[in-house]
């Protein structure tokens, strides 16, 4: 386990009160970037609030230490790819600078091959164990296009400075530090956001010249800022860095958006970064338009149309029959954007946060219920039992009946928070471990007193 050793006053940045979630307030953000021909290159960027770590007198100053670790799991056989941890001692003057909550932002680099990933990350008080906090979360590491232009993930960062090549600068890449910030928060206690991005094969590209455009939309795509400028195409990658003000925003969710734009075919890839604003002495955006969305300012920019379609169709569970019959008629991938970013958007129950915690949810469970309830020739997700899964979450309990005579096996899932205690009933007809619904108390979900019928031995 590595340890680095850490002097607070030069590397902490105080945070709203607005943004702290749990005590260490354990945040991330990745960025994917060009590596080699077969892996890409990920960065980690967490951070944690030291001012809630326990610190002790030694040597004459206050002394502190956290221990990190980072574990890396390919999704589809839960095989470890990657693995870190760290030790990091703290140390102050006295406690009087950790009276208000301070975030300590570091970085974690690695290479992989395109996969979906699980990634399990977790910070916890040396001095006292049961001071802890953990999240995991999916990673979808996709390729990039080759022989296309493209653009690498937008790093969202808390400032960016040249620099001469230092290779035991953490910070260091491209002549730059561009030191992160993994809460993505700014406004009043961070006014002015840096962004960091790469751009790869513009020499595919024949025309002299090509438009860069970083713009800041607010949750629904309304333009608040933009920049534009002309480039020449010099080399065939390019670093791109900027910065923004973020004071004359008000609170709420907003989208940064990097694109390039060919001067000569009006083509276009684009990078976008959800973040949000804090700022205390400016009122909540509560004149919010959603007519003129601009979904190239939104997390939808960059989406295929099969990737649009998949997700609608992940999404049918919570559909209205509306919705459905509309996206039905839709005809081009950029309407179905539209109508995508829509559809979460009007589900969204706090537009104030960085995310959309039902739609992160939600798909949480769809990528949970792909693990648990995969057949032979079916993903988890359009299962019958995936989509119990999906729609009312884990059962309280499960009874699983897998070995009684003349019967087939069957499971029963209780859920007593549901319409005072509801039970489904699964049965595996085939033998193939395809167990579908054949009863439930439910009052929208198919009703048969007489379900042992259906599972009665030959």
């Amino acid at each position: 386990m590595k340890t680095f050793r850490t002097i607070l006053a030069l590397i902490l940045c105080a945070v709203p009160a607005s943004a702290q979630m749990s005590p260490l307030n354990l945040r991330y953000d990745v960025a994917r970037y060009f590596g080699d021909v077969e892996n890409l290159y990920l960065e980690l960027y967490y951070g944690f609030d030291v001012s809630s770590l326990g610190y002790r007198a030694e040597n004459g100053s206050m002394s502190g230490e956290a221990i990190v670790t980072c574990m890396v799991k390919r999704s589809a056989n839960d095989s470890i790819v990657a693995q870190q941890g760290w030790r990091i001692p703290f140390s102050v003057a006295d406690t009087l600078m950790l009276k208000q909550s301070r975030m300590y932002s570091d970085i974690f680099g690695f290479m992989l091959p395109p996969d979906i990933y699980r990634v399990y990350l977790s910070v916890s008080d040396y001095n006292d164990p049961r001071m802890t906090d953990s999240l995991s979360f999916l990673m979808d590491v996709k390729p990039f296009t080759p022989n296309s232009v493209s653009l690498s993930d937008v790093e969202l960062a808390a400032s960016i400075v040249p620099m001469e090549r230092d290779s035991t600068n953490r910070f260091y890449k491209n002549s730059f530090e561009v030191k992160p910030n993994p809460t993505k928060m700014y406004g009043a206690h961070q006014p002015v956001l840096f962004y960091y991005l790469e751009a790869y094969e513009l020499k595919s590209k024949t025309s002299e010249f090509y438009q860069t455009r970083a713009l800041v939309t607010n949750a629904v795509g309304k333009e608040m800022l933009k920049q534009e400028k002309m480039r020449r195409r010099v080399n065939n990658s390019s670093v791109e860095v900027g910065k923004m003000n973020m004071s004359t925003l008000k609170s709420g969710t907003y989208f940064f958006s990097f694109s390039i734009i060919d001067t000569t075919d009006g083509t276009s890839v684009t990078s976008v970064e959800r973040f949000n604003v804090h700022n205390p002495a400016l009122p909540m955006d509560t004149l919010i338009n959603p007519s003129g969305i601009n979904i190239d300012a939104t997390e939808y920019a960059t989406m295929s149309e099969s990737d649009v379609q998949k997700e609608f169709e992940q999404a049918r569970y919570i559909a209205t029959k509306t919705e459905l019959d509309q996206f039905k008629q839709l005809s081009g991938v950029e309407a179905k954007r539209k109508a995508l970013h829509e559809f979460w958007l009007k589900r969204d129950d706090d537009l104030g946060t960085p995310e959309n915690d039902f739609k992160k949810g939600y798909f949480k469970r769809v990528a949970e219920s792909n693990a648990q309830y995969k057949t032979g020739f079916r993903e988890g997700w359009k299962t019958d039992r995936g989509r119990v899964y999906i729609v009312y979450g884990a059962p309280d309990e499960v009874e699983r009946h897998a070995n009684e005579i003349d019967v087939k096996p069957y499971e029963i899932w209780s859920y007593n928070r549901i319409q005072g205690g509801v039970v489904f009933i699964f049965g595996d007809r085939t033998g193939f471990s395809d167990y579908v619904l054949i009863h439930s108390t439910h009052r929208s979900e198919i009703h048969d007193e007489n379900w042992r019928r259906q599972i009665q031995g030959n």
